[in-house]
């Protein structure tokens, strides 16, 4: 995380939030399907550009898939069991363009870099600090929840049944994520996250080139799908 950290072609983690905001807005209101398709290639250019080139050519094989999901004029006229098959993808695409930003968001911001932008920004830690916590969670989430099923593997354990899946990878989670949010919440009291005085950030956050590059492409992006679809 260091090296995406101090990479000049990394947005800062604000741009990349305004970023995570501004194509949510797709969702309530759809853009030209051109303009679709460009925003997920400038979301693949970002991975590519920070080192992840398996995440950039998944982002566009699973958009892709879900393009050519039918739309709901011709899922009316399915049986029902395919009508809600093919409804859930549809809403899977709806979300999926400002999912993936928000997953370039996690993948190349840590903590310390978020807090700063923040900081920087006159955010009230009422804000910063819960978006702190979350960061911190769902990556430990992530990793133990992939712990439990390389040791159910080594153990010859199939999770194919639903009840078994609850009883081996559901309950543990369960117990872990109280273990995390504790341990969590220890290590914010150990560092004085609730003393009011203003704090010295280790984790310098500085805006590049790149964050304008990338704010204003998207803003041009959205802006013109929403002209040329209305």
């Amino acid at each position: 995380m260091l090296s995406v950290r101090n990479n000049r072609l990394n947005p800062n983690p604000i741009t990349k939030l305004f970023v995570v905001g501004l194509l949510g807005l797709t969702v309530v209101n759809s853009i030209h399907p051109y303009f679709e398709w460009v925003a997920v290639f400038v979301i693949s250019i970002m991975y590519y550009i920070n080192g992840f080139k398996k995440d950039a050519a998944k982002n566009i094989a699973v958009f892709t898939i879900l393009f050519f999901v039918p739309n709901l004029e011709f899922l009316y006229h399915l049986p029902f069991i395919v009508k809600i098959a093919f409804s859930l993808l549809f809403v899977l695409r709806m979300f999926y363009i400002p999912f993936a930003a928000g997953k370039f968001l996690i993948k190349t911001s840590d903590v310390g870099s978020i807090i700063s932008s923040m900081d920087s920004l006159k955010i009230p830690s009422a804000v910063s600090i819960p978006i702190a916590v979350m960061f911190r969670f769902f990556p430990s989430f992530v990793e133990e929840k992939n712990n439990i099923k390389l040791a159910m593997k080594i153990r010859g354990i199939e999770t194919k049944n639903p009840i078994k899946y609850l009883e081996y990878v559901a309950v543990p989670l369960l117990i872990i994520s109280s273990n995390i949010a504790d341990d969590i919440s220890k290590a914010a009291e150990t560092k004085c996250i609730a003393n009011p005085i203003k704090k010295t950030r280790y984790i310098p956050v500085r805006l590049h080139l790149i964050d304008f590059i990338y704010a204003i492409t998207m803003t041009a992006i959205v802006s013109g799908g929403f002209i040329c679809l209305h």
